[in-house]
């Protein structure tokens, strides 16, 4: 028989052994939790300085960007373009490096592209970004505006139910909504933005709220039940403004150089039909005072025409012209493509038509528009407005439709009307049917007008070789 003493002994040696063996187990654990923690930790670090580098990449292409805005004329050239320096820039305890360069064939484009490389680090941790931009062109926008009502008054025009607006738009001052307009492209709007000269301007619309005397300004997007616009683009408040030149000495410079610079006021026909049938790809011009037409090659200068002195205009182009002219441009009757049906342009159309006004571009009160007119083209209206002449006088004209674009200073009339729900009873003037060409986004008349912004067109990482 084992003594109580040595029993006693064995139980103490093994607690003594278990306790050991915990003690060495929980030390291995703790070991195992603190290598693992270790790991997540450095594993987050590095997730973190990834993160970073990204944004210090972002922050590179954000600054690229704005250098070039800030620049009077597009950068020239097929070599890569170094505006911070060859150093890094500093931010943050991290850097980036850009490149900005030209595509090659920038020299012989009105629009210019670039690539810009930004490369961005944090720690051991390098991203590379890359953003292919273009200059903006007014011809991109369908309806471009610094002030949303006409001259001379503080009545606002409104877009109204009937409205359905295909492109871009932009104004410098504030939206007029009247019902349920439908915009189709991006909406911009400076009114309230960082440019604005009225401090007391917040971002927001202007409903008309179903009443003549209860408009509301707001930012949401709608102002139920009675006015509930489509933004099938999205829109922006406050962005910032766009200038709109005063001048077109660019245009003067082009028609000097290489195309037509003409004094005095002048009838223009294109495609003029002389007695055997329509002359394509000529354009005609005479002194509205009289005199014989001078019949010109579209195709033998480079594209601009310039008149110090206001024109009247008409007929059908085959071709690519940028009329440009100091005082008003009349539009006596439709103006059109060759290549061209009653739904606009066709498919393959390869006719451009510009009319830049530094002061009017007025469609004319005669008898040939008084049942419908038709534009085919941008126009810039940079004194006043694009506008019908009495809009407010007579019968009803049919339907101004235009296949392009509309810049101009003041917001101008075209008719007036009653609106019923999403009808428009016209009773002076002429109902609208407006309609972007799209092929605005990649051309555009020659020697056309850029807003100094520059156009996102895409976006992309460059894997880390």
């Amino acid at each position: 028989m084992l003594s109580k003493h040595r029993l006693a002994g064995n139980q103490s040696g093994s607690t003594l052994v278990a306790m050991i063996l915990l003690s060495v187990l929980i030390l291995i654990v703790t070991l195992a939790v603190f290598q693992f923690g270790s790991q997540d930790a450095s594993l987050a670090a590095r997730r973190i300085d990834r993160s970073k580098a990204l944004y210090m990449a972002e922050s590179g292409l954000a600054r690229a960007h704005t250098w070039l805005e800030a620049q009077d004329d597009p950068p020239p050239g097929i070599l890569a373009i170094e505006p911070f320096g060859a150093s890094p820039e500093t931010l943050d305890y991290g850097s980036y490096s850009v490149t900005i360069t030209p595509d090659v064939g920038n020299a012989a484009s009105s629009r210019k592209h670039y690539t810009i490389r930004s490369v961005g680090t944090f720690g051991n941790r390098t991203r590379t970004l890359e953003r292919d931009v273009m200059t903006q062109s007014y011809a991109q926008f369908i309806y471009f505006t610094e002030i949303e009502r006409p001259p001379n008054t503080y009545t606002p025009v409104w877009f109204c139910s009937a409205d359905n607006i295909d492109g871009d738009l932009h104004t410098n001052g504030q939206i007029h909504i009247f019902g349920n307009p439908t915009y189709g492209g991006h909406v911009t709007s400076a009114h309230g933005g960082p440019d604005d000269p009225d401090l007391g301007n917040n971002p927001s619309f202007m409903y008309y709220n179903g009443s003549y005397y209860g408009h509301i300004e707001s930012s949401a997007p709608s102002n139920p039940p009675h006015d509930e616009p489509v933004f099938m683009d999205g829109y922006e408040l406050g962005a910032s403004e766009i200038e709109l030149p005063s001048y077109i000495d660019d245009l003067v410079t082009l028609a000097t150089d290489d195309g037509l610079l003409l004094t005095g006021d002048y009838d223009i026909e294109i495609g003029r039909d002389a007695g055997s049938g329509p002359m394509y790809g000529t354009l005609s011009y005479r002194p509205v005072s009289g005199g014989s037409w001078i019949d010109v090659d579209i195709s033998t200068f480079n594209g601009v025409m310039y008149v110090d002195g206001s024109v009247e205009v008409e007929g059908v182009l085959d071709g690519s012209l940028t009329i440009a002219s100091s005082g008003t441009i009349s539009i006596m009757d439709d103006l059109t493509y060759a290549a061209s049906d009653a739904d606009g342009p066709l498919d393959g159309c390869d006719d451009v038509l510009g009319l830049v006004s530094e002061s009017n571009i007025v469609v004319e009160d005669n008898w040939a528009n008084q049942s419908d007119c038709t534009i085919h083209a941008h126009v810039m209206a940079l004194g006043t407005s694009f506008e019908v002449e009495n809009y407010r006088y007579g019968s009803p004209r049919g339907t101004l439709t235009v296949h392009g674009g509309i810049v101009q200073r003041y917001r101008g009339c075209v008719g007036s009307g009653r609106l019923n729900g999403d009808t428009i009873t016209i009773y002076t003037g002429y109902a609208k049917s407006y309609h972007y060409d799209s092929r605005f986004d990649s051309v555009q008349p020659p020697g056309y007008l850029l807003t100094g912004k520059y156009y996102k067109l895409s976006w992309r990482e460059v894997p880390c070789a």
